[in-house]
């Protein structure tokens, strides 16, 4: 086998691009007794794989396949029962729970209602806020600060 093409093999093995054939190729190059120094270091690498390659397992590990038969009734049962509770449950409030006006003026005027509300707690929200520009004031006052110390340092020596 040529050395060029080995070279290559083994490129293409590191890249993940090699099919099993060429793998097998380079398991049978690196089984060899000679091989060349530079190529010394993955000698031990296809020979682990080689050996490895080889070992069976010696015990017969048993997959338990089936549950036993109550555990599997419990199961159907928690099923049944939880079907039934939310069939049997009332699933939709009844039109007056829901808030729904009969005229459009009442309905708009507590939309506008509801409305204002939302926009008074979005801006006590935003009240806060006003403390996050004092936060980044004093940190580039003290930005400013610091270089101006810098300065005066390198002015005075």
């Amino acid at each position: 086998m040529e050395l060029s093409n080995i070279e290559k093999l083994l490129e293409k093995y590191f890249e993940g691009e090699t099919t099993i054939s060429e793998e097998k190729e380079l398991k049978v190059y690196f089984t060899r007794e000679t091989v060349p120094s530079h190529l010394e270091r993955y000698k031990d690498l296809f020979q682990f794989f080689s050996e490895e390659s080889n070992i069976t397992a010696t015990k017969d590990t048993k997959i338990p396949t089936s549950k036993t038969s109550w555990s599997k009734w419990v199961g159907v049962a928690a099923s049944v029962a939880l079907i039934a509770g939310i069939f049997f449950t009332k699933t939709s409030p009844e039109p007056e729970e829901l808030g729904t006006f009969e005229d459009p003026e009442i309905a708009l005027q507590e939309t506008k209602k509801i409305l204002n509300m939302v926009s008074q707690i979005m801006n006590e929200g935003k009240e806060d806020l006003v403390y996050l520009n004092e936060f980044d004031n004093a940190k580039r006052n003290l930005v400013y600060l610091n270089e101006f110390e810098n300065t005066t340092k390198e002015l005075i020596k």
